[in-house]
C-alpha cells in the first residue's frame, strides 16, 4: 500500500494528430478503470493538449478526458517541442505520473521525457497501481502469451496505455476549465547537446570519416547494392560523409575504403545516423565516440537500438531520402 495521500497525473492528449479522439477515449478510460490508487489516495489529474491552430482547439478541448486542460499550441509531429514543454512543467513540480496514448509518438515522447527528467518509463500498459515504493504496471509479454508484472521506481513514471484502451467509449467532462495556454515556437526546444551544433551544410561534402561531423552508415538492412546507392546518395545531399558496415563491403555494395568498424575506419562524428545496420560490436567500436547515435531499422529488436540515443522503426532508405529531401528545402 501507498502512503501518499495524492497522486499528480499528467495525461497527454496530442491534438495535431488525426487520431486524437481515440487518444482521448484511451486516456479516459485508463484515469477511470485501469489506474488504481487505493480509497486514501486522492487523483489530482490534468490534460495537456497539444493543437496546432485555433480553429480546431474548442472542438478538441471537448475531448479532454480531465476537467482541467493545459492547453499548448505546437506544429505538428514536433515530439521535441512536446518533449521540451512537459520537461519545463515537471521542472516546476508537475506531475508525479505521466500517461500517454499507444504509438509511435506516445512513446517517443515518454522516452524522451524520462530521459529528459531521470525518471522512468513503460509502454503498452494494461493497467498500474500504486505500491509501496513505486508504480506496479502489467504489460502482455512473450508474444502476449503472458502477462508480466513491472514496477516503476524513478519519478517521473512515464507511461504509454496498450491500444486495447482506445476502443473504450467517450467519456469526457461536461465542463472543462483551462489553467494555462502556451504556445511553442521553433526556439522553445531545450534541445541541447550534439544536435544543437551541427548546421546544415551549404555544399555536400564528403570529407574523411576520421573528421566527418555528421556520418551515415550504410547497413546490411539497406536490401541491395541499389539501397545502399540510394543512401550513399542521400548522405551526399545531406553534405555527410558516407560510410558502410562490413557485410556491406564484403558484398560488393560498397567500396573498402568506406568501411567502418574494428577492419575500417573509426569516425567521432556529432551525429551518426544509421540506416539498416544491426549493431554488431564490432561495427559499434568505429562510432562509440560519437555524440549522437540515430539508428532506423524495421527491426526493433536489433541490437543497434540499445545502443542509439533515438530509434525510428521503418524503412532506413526511404526514410534517410525523405530527410535529404527536407534539408534540401531548407538551403537557400
Amino acid at each position: 500500500m501507498s502512503a501518499r495521500e495524492t497522486l499528480r497525473v499528467a495525461a497527454v492528449l496530442d491534438g495535431t494528430a488525426a487520431t486524437a479522439e481515440r487518444q482521448a477515449r484511451a486516456l479516459g478510460a485508463f484515469l477511470r478503470e485501469g489506474l488504481r490508487l487505493g480509497a486514501d489516495v486522492k487523483l489530482v489529474a490534468a490534460t495537456h493538449l497539444f493543437h496546432a491552430d485555433q480553429s480546431g482547439r474548442e472542438s478538441l478541448l471537448e475531448l479532454a478526458p480531465t476537467t482541467d486542460v493545459r492547453l499548448i499550441r505546437t506544429p505538428a509531429l514536433r515530439a521535441d517541442l512536446m518533449t521540451a514543454a512537459l520537461t519545463a512543467f515537471e521542472a516546476g513540480g508537475g506531475a508525479e505520473l505521466f500517461v500517454f496514448p499507444g504509438g509511435p509518438l506516445g512513446t517517443e515522447l515518454a522516452a524522451r521525457l524520462a530521459a529528459r527528467t531521470g525518471g522512468s518509463v513503460m509502454t503498452d500498459i494494461l493497467d498500474a497501481e500504486l505500491s509501496g515504493e513505486g508504480l506496479a504496471c502489467r504489460r502482455r509479454v512473450y508474444s502476449n502469451h503472458l502477462v508480466g508484472l513491472f514496477e516503476l521506481r524513478s519519478l517521473p513514471w512515464c507511461i504509454t496505455l496498450d491500444a486495447g484502451w482506445s476502443d473504450a467509449r467517450p467519456s469526457a467532462p461536461n465542463e472543462h476549465v483551462v489553467q494555462t495556454v502556451a504556445e511553442l515556437h521553433e526556439d522553445d526546444s531545450s534541445a541541447s547537446g550534439p544536435l544543437k551544433s551541427v548546421e546544415v551544410l551549404d555544399q555536400p561534402t564528403t570529407g574523411d570519416l576520421e573528421a566527418a561531423k555528421l556520418l551515415v552508415v550504410a547497413g546490411r538492412g539497406a536490401g541491395s547494392r541499389d539501397g545502399v546507392e540510394r543512401v550513399a546518395a542521400a548522405a551526399a545531399r545531406l553534405g555527410a560523409a558516407f560510410g558502410a558496415t562490413r557485410p556491406v563491403v564484403m558484398n560488393a555494395w560498397a567500396p573498402p575504403d568506406r568501411q567502418i568498424g574494428v577492419s575500417g575506419a573509426r569516425s567521432a562524428p556529432a551525429v551518426c545516423l544509421t540506416v539498416g545496420v544491426s549493431g554488431a560490436p564490432a561495427f559499434l567500436w568505429g562510432v562509440e565516440r560519437a555524440g549522437f547515435i540515430a539508428a532506423v531499422d524495421t527491426d526493433e529488436r536489433a541490437a543497434i537500438t540499445g545502443e542509439a540515443d533515438a530509434v525510428v522503426i521503418d524503412d532506413g532508405v526511404a526514410v534517410i531520402e525523405a530527410l535529404a529531401d527536407i534539408v534540401a528545402s531548407e538551403r537557400p
